[in-house]
Order: C-alpha cells, then structure tokens, then sequence
C-alpha cells in the first residue's frame, strides 16, 4: 500500500470535506463531524529507563498447547482442552488452521446467518470431535465435503465424520447456522458475544463469547488465521481483523446487499476477532515507519477522531524501543457507538467506546486506553495465554505499557504509581499467577500485576528486563504461551535462579512491603 491515506466510503452517505492537523494526512469524500475538537496540553515528557534492545522478530507459526496423544478422543466423554478455568472451551484433538467465515447480519430483526468452513489438523486420532457453539442453530454439518452426523449439545457441536480421522490428516469442516446477536453473561463476570448498537454492532469475545455466534476452538490455546465475509445491507460497512480485500454491491439481493472481504493472514486467538457494523468509514495510512495504519471509525467522527489517529504512530515509536518492532503487519483503532464500559484489544485494530473520545480531547483517559490497548498487541496478540490462568501476561505487561506512556506523557511518575498499587496490594487475596474466573479482570491482574512487572525490572534491572521483553515477543510472536514459558526466559536472561522472585511477587497473595533494590 502506497504511503498516504485512503478511505472505503460507506455507500449511501452524503459526502463532504474533512480536515486534518496534519497536512500529509487528509480524509477525502467523509462526512464532516459537527462537533468540535479541543487541544490536549503538551506536558514535558519523561521517558522511562531502559535500552532499546534490537532483537529482529521471528516468524513463529502456531503449535498445539497441549501435547499430543495416539489415543481416540470421544469428546461426548470430556469436553474442553483442559483449562482449569473454563474446562468447557476448546476442543480436545484439534489444531484450526483457518476459518473461512461468511456472515450475513440482519440488523433490523438481529439475526445472524453463517457459514464457517474450519481447515483443521488432527492432532490425535478422531472417532468424533467438538467444536465450541452456545445456543446456535446448526442445519448442516459437512466433513471433507460429505454429511457428517452431529448432535447439539450446548455447549458443544458433537461431530461424527463418516469414517475416522487418522492423527496428523488435515481436514476441512463446513458448519451452516443462524443465531441470535446476543450476548452471555460469561463466569469471569463480564458481558461477552454480538452487541447490537443503535447504528450497528460489535463483537466483544473475550473470554467465551466467539462460541455465541461463531462454532469454534473457542480457546486462546488455538491460533488460526481467518477470512471473513460480512454480507449487510446496502448503507453499512462491514469491519474485521485484517486487509480490507473488497467491498461489493451484490446483485443477487432484493433491495441491495454490500459485500465487506477481509483477510486476517496472522495467527489469531477467537477472543480478539473484530467483527463491526454501522456506518463506519475505513481510514488507512502509513505511519513514518511504514507500518500499515488501519482505522475503522463513525463516518460524521472522522475530523474530532483525527488526535487519536495521529498519536498512534508516535505511541508505537515509543513502544518499540523497549519491547521490539511492531509484532504485527498493521495497527490501528476502531470506534463503536456501542457502551461497553472500557476498550478491548482486538487483533490488529483496538475497539474503544466513541464515548469516551468524541470530545476530540487526548486527556489522561484517553492516552490510558490507547496506550494499555496498543500494548497489548504484544502481549496478549502477538504471544497469546496458553490457559486463562495465564491472563496476567496479557494484563499486567498491558497495565505497564500503559504506566510506561502515561510517564511519558508526564501524567504520573511510574515508580510512585508502582509505590501507591503495592500498597493496595497488601490487602489483596489473589495471587498475580493463579486467578480464579472472576478474577480475570480484577486489580491483582491489571495494576496488581503491573506491581509484580516493576518489581522484576528493579531485580534485573533495565538492561536484563527490556531484554527478556523484546525476547518473549521476538522468541513466540504467532504462538500461545504459559507463566512456566516466561519464568523460564526469565532465568535464561538473567542467568540466575528467580524461583524465590516469583513465589514471593507472581503466586503470593500478601507481597512484600518494598520493592527490591
């Protein structure tokens, strides 16, 4: 993609001018915003210690988190891949590959229509297997292009294929169904699934949700690439991870019906799949590195969304100098009209509430979000949790980046912030590295867990701990996973033994008083 900005007009929307502060990036044909914009103050910065350690990215490619066996799988007698915390997710003997997912959204009634066909490999031999699903309505079932027999039982799609499948075959699996958008109230105690807007609709997965509308190995152990199809009446846009191949009016629909192509082609977890509706325009540019630059927003929020798109490239030029080049091919951040209460780090594009920016201001709340949202793509994206007990190498190292930038900007002095959470963290009861499902989400994970990160830092110090962060993500971009994965770098970086270090931060549920010195 050439260098400049380009914007996928959505079809039925009156067009005008939108202006830029930069004159290198323009909107053109956009619906201008009516509301105004408000210069942020430009504190003096203070940048956080550490090198810039140069460790060249590796193209990693996904592998099974669990080890493989010779022995028949009968998923009717255990369901899930054996995480302690949501034992029901995944699906044992699988590896996905990819998903051609092809979606049909009817906002009106909220009802999806999909197809999904699923390349898998067998990673034991198959009798039957499973795929994820909660409250779908499955009409057909094909293995390799022949009917297979499958039964629903919520919350598992049981698959027999008309003859066994041996260990190590590669095969394809096309599921027909419709489904509700809607939404469950997931163990962990948040809301995941469709949300239906008043514009549109957005996704938000994490930690169940994909299984609601999508049938799937709906577990981060599993990564896949995808392709999606987002069918929508004439007048919406359609967003998902990836590359915008194609947007097309078909024919073939009464009343017109647009056609939204993406290809995701990096290895992804279910519970960051982006799915969008609503009349969004499409804004790509190119950052001064030359990373591809990617954002989805309301088309009349264009010109007061613009301070946010511009300090994106100066946030990623700051994180690479302490956890490694831009893991990913793009970046960029999408806006729903939807009310979620927070920001989520989906693949590749991060999904925030136009709420909390629509005054166009890049406050401390906003410079938060962006920032721990941005970091995640390196942590959480880029290397994804193995099991969900292993949330806090997302959440914390996310909460960090965030204190990292929020120095930066000169809103706090990361050490004091540090100081103030270990104080909290004397009244914890939740250890760092061993939540509970409704702790997924909680202080001990985010700033609990940021507590644990500096505390590392101050026992390595710079040198030895931006290094093992440039290590994690350079050593398992592409691949999921453990806590065991990470102590182990740790000590290979270090060259000495941390045991102690992380019983007494990572799996202690009373910290020490001070940080190491």
């Amino acid at each position: 993609m050439a260098s400049g900005i380009h914007i996928w007009i959505v079809v039925g929307l009156l067009a005008a001018g939108c202006s830029s502060s930069d004159p290198g990036v323009k909107a053109v044909g956009a619906e201008k915003s009516s509301v105004s914009q408000e210069s942020a103050p430009d504190p003096e910065p203070t940048v956080p210690t550490g090198p810039a350690v140069s460790v060249p990215p590796t193209t990693a490619q996904p592998d099974p988190a669990f080890p493989e066996t010779t022995e028949p799988v009968l998923p009717n007698d255990s369901s899930g891949v054996g995480d302690e915390l949501f034992p029901d997710l995944g699906n044992p003997g699988l590896d996905v590959t990819h998903y051609d997912i092809d979606l049909s959204y009817a906002p009106e009634v909220g009802m999806i229509a999909g197809r999904v066909e699923l390349s898998i490999t067998a990673t034991v031999s198959l009798e039957q297997f499973t795929l994820d699903q909660l409250g779908l309505d499955i009409e057909s079932v094909l293995v390799d292009g022949s009917e297979a027999t499958f039964t629903v039982t919520d919350p598992e799609l049981i698959i027999t294929p008309s003859r066994p499948i041996e260990m190590g075959a590669n095969f394809a699996v096309s599921v027909v169904y419709t489904a509700g958008a809607t939404t469950i109230g997931s163990s962990a105690g948040v809301t995941a699934g469709w949300f239906p807007t008043e514009l549109g609709s957005f996704t938000l997965n994490e930690p169940d949700g994909a299984r609601t509308w999508l049938p799937s190995n709906d577990h981060p152990s599993d990564k896949a690439t995808y392709r999606f199809a987002i069918h929508l009446p004439d007048g919406y846009t359609g967003v998902a991870n990836g590359d915008l191949v194609s947007s097309e009016v078909s024919s073939d629909v009464t009343g017109g019906e647009r056609v939204w192509i993406w290809e995701q082609a990096e290895p992804m977890t279910t519970y960051v799949i982006q799915v969008l509706t609503g009349p969004f325009s499409v804004v790509e540019a190119t950052a001064p590195s030359g990373l591809l630059l990617t954002h989805a927003v309301l088309t009349e929020d264009l010109e007061v969304m613009q301070p946010f798109f511009d300090v994106t490239p100066e946030q990623i030029d700051f994180f690479d100098d302490f956890f490694g080049p831009f893991p990913l091919d793009r970046y960029g951040i999408a806006m729903t009209d939807g009310n979620f209460g927070g920001a989520m780090e989906h693949q590749g594009r991060s999904l925030f509430g136009r709420a909390d920016f629509v005054n166009g201001t890049l406050g401390y709340l906003q410079q938060l979000l962006l920032s721990h949202e941005l970091g995640h793509q390196w942590f959480g994206n880029a290397v994804s949790p193995a099991r969900w007990r292993d949330i806090w190498l997302n959440e914390s190292f996310a909460t960090y980046a965030e204190w990292m930038w929020l120095e930066q900007t000169g809103h706090i002095d990361l050490l004091d912030e540090a100081t103030n959470n270990l104080a909290r963290r004397q009244d914890g009861y939740v250890a760092t590295g061993d939540p509970g499902p409704n702790d997924l989400f909680g202080f001990e994970v985010y700033a609990g867990g940021a507590v644990v990160l500096e505390a590392l830092r101050l026992t390595l110090g710079d040198d030895q701990f931006f290094e093992l962060l440039q290590r994690w993500v350079a050593d398992n971009t592409g691949l999921s996973r453990t806590t065991e994965d990470f102590i182990a770098l740790a000590e290979e970086v270090s060259g000495r033994d941390l045991t102690q270090f992380f019983a007494d931060w990572l799996f202690a549920t009373d910290l020490p008083d001070v940080f190491p010195t």
